[in-house]
């Protein structure tokens, strides 16, 4: 049997704009997507403080993402019809096998909040834990056929084939994802969620409560010897853009950390963007709970999917 890796897999739904979340309660408890103790120790780096810092997934509109359940059972519907569209074309394919947990970046909605990171990566991303060295063993035929156009460089119009077969547009993952995404997905709905995401982040910056953080922050940065305004500022210093990671940044993201945590500004700044966020929920809730209900259709049509088997 061939099989896929989980991050060709990650890249396939990337490109097809297959996405899914997590979804939390409006005073910032989850609302459906649990996930164990040892699960979460397995995939987060850091502290347990640190691994505390999670905002976007507690977020109130983040209660209109997927949760963890209906995600996965999507998933496993897509896999389950992608082998069919394979088997069609004289291909075994087999769904990649669940592996070991991948370790999670620390969450950056408000800049850096772990201090573990900071003094490895000063700003920079986690480049192993974004982008994992896998492979797949799929041939490069296999390969078109499972991507279709986007397999391999074809013209817009070109039709691909295969043993005389005419492959799907966007090959049979694209198909499959397709085939729930096209009656289920609620393209006006996603837009409202996400517009409220992006602008209440914006609107954030001009909360008073925020804005007086952020004073404190600046004198706390001073006091280790940093003049910085806001904790945006470092992002856009031109020697901590580069490849090398320097020890000034790794100084500079350290007492960046430590002094958001001495001030509070981290909660601070979720709290006022949840409220932020609330209030717009309320102006969207029509909207947004046909969004909802969006979702949970498509993960009961998924459940009936995976329940009829391979």
């Amino acid at each position: 049997m061939r099989r896929l890796t989980p991050a060709l897999l990650a890249l396939a739904a990337v490109l097809l704009g297959c996405s899914s979340g997590s979804g939390a309660g409006e005073d910032g408890g989850r609302a459906g997507t649990q996930k164990s103790p040892a699960a979460t120790e397995a995939t987060r780096g850091g502290t347990a403080a640190e691994r505390s810092h999670t905002f976007t997934d507690r977020l109130p509109i983040a209660r209109y993402s997927y949760t963890e359940a209906e995600n996965a059972a999507i998933e496993s519907a897509q896999q389950i019809l992608t082998r069919r569209c394979m088997r069609t074309f004289g291909i075994a394919y087999e769904p990649p096998a669940p592996g070991p947990g991948t370790p999670e970046p620390a969450e950056r909605r408000y800049g850096l909040s772990s201090a573990a990171e900071a003094a490895r990566l000063g700003y920079h991303p986690d480049r192993d834990a974004a982008s994992p060295n896998d492979r797949t063993d799929l041939s490069e035929d296999a390969l078109l056929v499972f991507y279709g156009r986007r397999g391999g460089e074809r013209s817009g119009g070109e039709r691909i084939t295969y043993k005389g077969r005419t492959v799907p547009v966007d090959g049979c993952y694209g198909q499959a994802v397709g085939t729930l995404a096209k009656r289920y997905d609620d393209g006006a709905g996603a837009a409202v969620a996400s517009r409220i995401a992006s602008d209440s982040y914006q609107d954030s910056l001009a909360d008073p409560s925020v804005k007086d953080g952020f004073g404190k922050w600046s004198q706390c940065m001073r006091g280790s010897g940093f003049r910085y305004t806001t904790p945006m500022d470092p992002l856009d210093k031109r020697s901590f853009q580069g490849r090398e990671i320097s020890a000034e940044e790794k100084e500079t993201a350290t007492a960046d950390v430590r002094c958001k945590e001495e001030t509070g500004l981290l909660d601070i700044w979720f709290k006022a963007e949840s409220r932020i966020q609330r209030s717009a929920i309320e102006g969207n809730k029509k909207a947004l709970e046909r969004l909802r209900g969006a979702h949970q259709e498509k993960a009961e049509a998924a459940r009936l999917i995976v329940a009829r088997g391979q």
